[in-house]
């Protein structure tokens, strides 16, 4: 398709910006499905995987909700997901100490040498991928790939804003009607 798509465009910097998108995608696609050579997913992303790094990347005590809030998921999945890594030995709940009703989340030995053995799998494989190439060429794409990601997250933002106000004129105006 990227090939398709080039030739509706007419300047060179549509055509290689285009094509930059392309190849960024294409490689997030790539990176997402990649597999170790026993076959394993080199970045899981099941629910678990993102729990043990979710509570081992936190600068703090994770409660229940906390884990709802940092994975993006609702309370009542965030409490089964919780529950059953429990139940696997991977993590352990343990009452506030400050408020005893709060259980927090804690990784297990286990939990803790399951995330060793997957961080060590990536660390091989982006060895493997990335070996040969200049640290000064992977910093200047690094600081591409922030500026559009930080527009996009910006674009978002502002599409959101917009959103808000649009409803809430809507909303004042629909008010005054029918006063």
């Amino acid at each position: 398709m990227p090939g398709v798509r080039n030739k509706l465009r007419t300047s060179p910097w549509e055509v290689a910006a285009t094509e930059l998108i392309d190849e960024i995608v294409a490689t997030a696609e790539r990176i997402a499905a990649a597999c170790a050579p026993s076959g394993e997913r080199v970045f899981p992303d099941d629910a678990e995987s993102r729990l043990l790094r979710g509570v081992a990347g936190s600068s703090y005590c994770l409660a229940i909700a906390d884990v709802a809030r940092a994975l993006r998921i609702t309370r009542q999945a965030a409490h089964k997901l919780v529950y059953c890594a429990a139940a696997a030995g991977r993590v352990e709940l343990l009452p506030n100490p400050d408020d005893r009703r709060i259980l927090q989340v804690f990784l297990t030995a286990q939990g803790r040498a399951e995330l060793a053995r997957v961080r060590t799998a990536e660390g091989v494989w982006l060895q493997l991928l990335l070996s040969g190439l200049p640290d000064r060429q992977m910093a200047g794409v690094t600081h591409v790939l922030r500026v559009i990601r930080q527009r996009l997250e910006r674009d978002e933002r502002e599409r959101r804003r917009v959103e808000r106000e649009e409803r809430d004129r809507r909303r004042l105006s629909r008010d005054r009607f029918f006063r």
